[in-house]
């Protein structure tokens, strides 16, 4: 098995060259001029170890109004299934946040931004016995990373939290919790994604 990957590998080589021949950057340098894009991030996890899953989906849609402002909004989705005592606990969250994005570097095809805004979640278990439904939101800045692939198509990364919650879930580590204040980077608060620029 290592060996047929090994030379399938080695059959791309001849290929990269001759598209590294074509074309002069791998990636492509856009100025985000005006227009719609759309974009967003899937992520899914199972915990072997706690025997939790969680799958989350978070589309979005914005308006670049020029090279350095934009403005959008992420919908959410996620579904949380863990151990609990007796029975596995499932959850349902919709989340809705509207923000502004201010690009602060452009250096070829790497854009930093901050994306500042508000957040509202709402969160329901499946099991109609329990009624610990709640709503929770934020609000602050997310910084966040892009770079350009092709005319239109980007990567885009956000990369943390600042700023304040209040039962607020981001399936974060319970000793975290849901509530407060301050600068939060850890693996739960990375999305990537894709992002088309009409």
């Amino acid at each position: 098995m290592k060996k047929q990957l090994f030379i399938f590998i080695l059959s791309l080589v001849p290929l990269i060259g001759r598209t590294q021949e074509q074309h002069t950057s791998a990636f492509q340098e856009d100025d985000h001029e005006e227009g719609l894009f759309i974009g967003g991030a899937v992520t899914y996890w199972n915990n072997t170890k706690t025997k939790a899953t969680t799958l989350q989906f978070c589309p979005e849609i914005g308006w670049h109004f020029n090279e350095t402002w934009a403005a959008g909004i992420m919908l959410g989705y996620a579904f949380n299934s863990e151990r609990g005592d007796n029975e596995r606990e499932k959850t349902h969250t919709l989340k809705i946040s509207p923000f502004a994005r201010y690009y602060y570097l452009h250096k070829g095809p790497f854009n930093l931004y901050l994306d500042g805004g508000i957040g509202y979640n709402y969160i329901s278990p499946t099991d109609p016995n329990k009624t610990d439904k709640h709503h929770g939101f934020e609000i602050g800045l997310r910084p966040g990373a892009c770079v350009d692939l092709t005319k239109g198509l980007c990567l885009c990364m956000r990369m943390g939290f600042a700023g304040y919650r209040k039962n607020y879930f981001t399936g974060e580590e319970r000793e975290i919790g849901n509530d407060g204040f301050g600068i939060h980077f850890a693996p739960e608060e990375v999305m990537i994604g894709l992002e088309l620029e009409f």
